[in-house]
């Protein structure tokens, strides 16, 4: 299933990036920006366990395949907003380029995290209600 796909690779890109921000940009960045690219990491890993998650329960035919799908979806798109943003705006020191004008895809992507979580937490079903 491609969120399975989608949250693995997602996966290796945290580590990847949490590794960077550690060792690589640490020397570049101030302690606020490297907080700030370290929530980046955490979040995207805490988001992509979780599409893992709702991935597996989604094959295991335990949700409401639409609504499951929509869910794992807005979680995605997110996690490209929350995540993409704080490394862009962290790293701006090290490369030198202004992202400020990403400043509002943050708490966009964190309401779409809310939003996808209660969508999701709506559309698990047992076996039965599913097959009916």
């Amino acid at each position: 299933m491609i969120y399975a796909r989608i949250a693995a690779l997602a996966l290796a890109i945290a580590v990847v990036l949490g590794s960077m921000g550690a060792h690589a940009l640490r020397p570049h960045l101030s302690p606020e920006a490297l907080n700030s690219w370290e929530t980046a990491a955490k979040y995207q890993y805490y988001q992509s366990l979780g599409l893992l998650a709702l991935a597996v329960a989604h094959m295991a035919g335990v949700t409401q395949p639409k609504r499951m799908l929509w869910a794992m979806r807005i979680i995605t798109f997110g996690m490209v907003c929350f995540c993409l943003s704080l490394y862009l705006r962290s790293s701006a020191p090290a490369t030198g380029m202004d992202f400020t004008w990403l400043s509002p895809a943050a708490p966009t992507g964190g309401l779409l995290f809310i939003a996808g979580w209660l969508l999701a937490a709506f559309s698990f079903v047992s076996k039965s209600q599913h097959k009916a």
